[in-house]
């Protein structure tokens, strides 16, 4: 063990120096020429293997192998030279060569921007390329517009001719893609050179030749041709010679920034022609013709000009124009496409009011106050309602007033419950013969909307109702009819108070008291005697109305009603002069006509004697919520008709300046009753019922005005000199607010994406951080039609997309659009849930841009040429030249290093297994 350890020692110190002296003797490099030929070490340091081989010696003097000397100097050797391989094939030994062969690629433009002659011309120089080039050049052919792809030759076609030019898509393209049609109609030159550097062989100067017209719709080829540069690609450019086509474009629409509802401004269209000639160009507003001029014949001077025409807008909103030239006869026009253009502008009108009357006639007195008030006021009838929240969005404040339940759809309800939620929009119901409680607005929608409920307490005075219902059981209405019947029925005993009085009376050919006349608390044996109605027999009108006024005569009751439902005829001997009678003595009666083999003028005269209301429908569905609405109505239990002066309750800031204190009086209202808070009673009645009451959902006010708006109730308020600023200032204060905070918002279409940045800055020059930014993208306004290349005109829609925080103060959002013609951009900034800001910009997409700009752009091209060490024309043999220019191109060794090493490595297997001597020659 002593004798081992200070020769492993030595040996161990012994490789260590002759590595560390590898190391100092290589430096950065080693190159040396060997038969002629140049070698060059491209990892260096990796000889340091070379240390091994002391140690290699060490271990052979150490060996217990019982074999001959010489055998074990020479497997000593072969283990040496297996190293040295080893230590080759890491150092990267390498042939090198200074290469002067050129590699060229051919970059042609096949956009639509190019004419049929410029193709043509290109085909032409590759030709002459093609004839020109020796057997060790190669040559490759790239076509690009969207997008860029590599031509091989047909092998069937001449030997030497190139390859052929063929625009992207074409009919023959049509299989390759799915937007074949679209391939055409853009410009990458920046993706054809990207495709240009994977064609280019090892070992080859790099050179590329751009045949095209500049104009490029999509990437950015001066940026790439930094890029290129720096590859070692030099790029040539060849212009195209042949000038813009023959061609009558409309570049855009200029309309002013701000554009006031009912003033002229002037709309300039911005015309492009190659060469002079005529044409006709007409303006739309929407679908029609603009009014102020809507076509005009114009002289085309080559190059831009400006055709100036007026327009006004006369209803607040967005609003699109459209161009269209028509070139005159004769005058060539390459691209039909870009004859059309379209802008839309939202022009900022009055605060928009809806006012919904239920009375035909009396909706002027209101709307005249408002109007007077600067508002834009839209009188509707009950059909009429919006049936879309985005015609309710129009409106800043919705007013419904006298209108029935039943004029109103469950859809229709809900809507209004959004507009005010979650829009923020203003609401108020008023009152009339139809309002509240009176049209039947129990337990809607609508109900817990307003601030109010509709079951108002009865006063001690109130009289109480009486109510005798007669309902024809004959035959004809058996099955759905009756049942409906005893529904309506059933329905008006629940809604009737314990002091009112019901009695059911179901007639044929004789009358029958299915429930006697008796107090409506006892609901369950009234609910289980109508269940006893069948149908049977014929159809006696007089008995059962007789039995009915009986029965009434002998009821002590303020209020007593009868209400007739028949589904056919009857004899009418004896009915009008009953009617009568019960008129005379305080009793009322309606009728109710179910189908159409009804008597219908007996059933009007019968309400119209009785003092009633009559009734005609053919859906037996529409009977209990006529019984409901009768019941309802004739009750009075909602209606107080008298006169007084409101009086006010809670202070409001609109009722400053109204002099409400000095308002005149009020003839009635519809009694309700206040909800608990936050809702605020602001007017009382002197019984202390709520006259006007208001408060707070979501984001929106709904109120509550129990009077009405018009001359019944109203008709002194109507003839107040304060009557429109109280309306005036009510609807100011609760309508949409749309005093938010305005944030400057830039749209730009880059390529196929649109790139839209919001600077958001407050008043103080502060940044805007961390708002919750929501970008709507509305569009194509207007209604668009099929254009020439388009399968399908394309559907207006709305997209939402985040604007994302990318800078202090600063959001943005990038997105595809390829659709065409004019947008409409708002953003909505909110902070804790709450908007605080908003932005709107418009962006107009005509038309592809490849038709938009048609004259070549030499300037670039030769930017790119200077960028990249190329030239601007070339000839074929220019191009393909290597100008003095030499590639350093090496060729590495390591894997026939690697065989070598391999094969040492075998021998020397071989070596220490086979005997190449006896003993007695090692001994010798």
């Amino acid at each position: 063990m002593r004798r081992v350890v200070p020769g492993l020692v030595a040996t161990l110190l012994a490789s260590l120096g002759l590595g560390a002296l590898i190391i100092h003797l290589v430096g950065d490099g080693v190159a040396f020429t060997l038969g002629g030929e140049a070698y060059e070490l491209l990892a260096p340091r990796g000889l340091v293997a070379l240390a091994v081989v002391p140690l290699l010696v060490w271990t052979a003097t150490r060996s217990l192998a019982d074999l001959p000397g010489p055998q074990r100097v020479l497997g000593l050797l072969v283990r040496s030279l297996l190293i040295a391989c080893l230590a080759l094939a890491l150092a990267r030994l390498a042939r090198t060569t200074d290469a002067t062969r050129v590699s060229t690629v051919y970059l042609v433009d096949v956009s639509e921007s190019l004419t049929d002659e410029a193709l043509e011309a290109a085909q032409a120089r590759l030709a002459e390329a093609w004839a020109a080039r020796d057997e060790d050049d190669d040559l490759q052919l790239v076509t690009f517009a969207r997008d860029a792809r590599r031509v091989s030759r047909d092998p069937e076609a001449e030997e030497g001719a190139p390859p052929l030019l063929r625009r992207h898509g074409s009919a023959l393209d049509a299989e390759r893609s799915n937007d074949a049609a679209d391939a055409g109609r853009a410009s990458n030159l920046e993706a054809a050179l990207q495709l240009a550097y994977g064609l280019f062989p090892a070992g080859h100067l790099r050179r590329a030749v751009l045949l095209t017209d500049g104009l490029q719709t999509d990437g950015d080829v001066l940026a790439e041709a930094s890029r290129a540069a720096g590859f070692g690609v030099r790029v040539h450019v060849v212009p195209s010679r042949l000038g813009a086509p023959p061609e009558v474009a409309l570049r855009g629409l200029d309309l002013p920034e701000r554009i006031q509802v009912g003033e002229p401004f002037p709309v300039r269209a911005r015309v492009f022609a190659s060469r002079p000639g005529s044409a006709r160009l007409r303006l739309y507003q929407g679908e029609t013709l603009n009014g102020l001029g809507g076509v005009q014949d114009v002289e085309l001077p080559a190059g831009e000009s400006e055709i100036e025409l007026r327009s006004i807008v006369r209803v607040a909103g967005p609003v699109t124009y459209r161009a269209t030239l028509t070139p005159a006869e004769g005058v060539a026009d390459r691209f039909a496409a870009n004859n059309e253009v379209e802008t839309t502008v939202v022009v900022p009108g009055k605060p928009r009011v809806l006012y919904v009357e239920g009375a035909r006639g009396r909706g002027t007195y209101l709307a005249r106050a408002l109007g007077a008030a600067d508002y834009d006021v839209d009188v509707r009838g009950p059909r009429a309602l919006p049936t879309s929240l985005r015609e309710l969005e129009r409106f800043d404040f919705v007013i419904l007033s006298d209108v029935a339940a039943d004029q109103v759809t469950l859809g229709q309800q809900g809507l209004l419950e959004r507009y005010v939620r979650d829009v923020g929009g203003g609401f108020m119901m008023a009152g009339g013969e139809a309002g509240f409680g009176l049209g039947g607005w129990q337990g809607s929608t609508l109900e817990r909307l307003l601030p109010v409920r509709m079951d108002a307490e009865r006063r001690r005075d109130q009289p109480s109702l009486a109510l005798a219902l007669v309902i024809d059981r004959s035959g004809s209405m058996n099955g759905q009819k009756i049942e409906l019947a005893k529904e309506a029925a059933k329905a008006t005993a629940e809604l009737l108070g314990p002091d009112d009085y019901i009695a059911v009376v179901g007639f044929d050919a004789r009358p029958e008291r299915i429930v006697r006349m008796q107090s409506a608390r006892n609901r369950t044996r009234i609910l289980r005697d109508i269940g006893r109605l069948g149908a049977r027999g014929g159809t006696q009108i007089f008995p059962a109305l007789d039995m009915a006024y009986q029965d009434l005569s002998v009821t002590r009751a303020r209020v007593k009603h009868v209400i007739l439902l028949t589904d056919g005829q009857a004899p009418e001997r004896g009915i009008t002069e009953l009617t009568q009678v019960m008129r005379a003595e305080n009793m009322t009666v309606s009728t109710v006509g179910l189908g159409a083999d009804v008597n219908r003028a007996l059933l009007q005269s019968i309400a119209s004697l009785g003092g009633g209301r009559s009734y005609l429908t053919s859906d037996p569905h529409n009977v209990p919520r006529i019984f409901m609405r009768e019941t309802t109505t004739v009750a009075r239990s909602a209606a107080v008709e008298e006169y007084f002066q409101p009086l006010v309750t809670e202070r409001a800031d609109f009722l400053r300046g109204t002099g409400i204190e000095g308002a005149p009086y009020l003839h009635g209202y519809v009694a309700t009753r206040m909800k608990p808070r936050p809702a605020q009673l602001v007017l009382r009645s002197d019984l202390g019922e709520p006259i006007l009451a208001r408060w707070r959902v979501g984001l929106g006010w709904s109120l509550a005005w129990t009077s009405d708006v018009k001359n019944r109730w109203a008709v002194e308020w109507v003839r107040w000199r304060g009557y429109s600023t109280f309306f005036a200032q009510l609807v100011r204060e609760h309508m949409r607010q749309r005093r938010r905070q305005r944030l400057d918002m830039r749209a730009e279409k880059v390529g196929d994406e649109v790139r839209v940045v919001v600077d958001a800055i407050d008043d103080g020059d502060r940044f805007l951080n961390d708002l919750d930014s929501t970008l709507r993208l509305e569009g194509p306004m207007g209604a668009r039609r099929a254009r020439p290349g388009e399968s399908d005109p394309q559907l207006r829609r709305r997209r939402r997309l985040p604007l994302a925080q990318t800078a202090p103060g600063r959001y943005e959002a990038r997105f595809p659009l390829e659709a065409f013609g004019s947008f409409v951009l708002t953003a909505d900034h909110r902070r804790e849930g709450r908007v605080v800001a908003e932005s709107t910009a418009q962006l107009a997409n005509p038309y592809p841009a490849e038709y938009a700009r048609l004259e070549p752009d030499a300037e670039l091209l030769a930017r790119v040429a200077e960028a990249t060490g190329g030239r601007v024309d070339p000839t074929p043999a220019q191009a393909a030249s290597a100008g003095g220019e030499s590639l350093r191109a090496s060729e590495d060794l390591w894997p026939a290093l690697l065989f070598a090493a391999l094969m040492l490595f075998l021998l020397d297997l071989w070596l220490r297994r086979v005997r190449l001597f006896d003993r007695d020659f090692a001994r010798r």
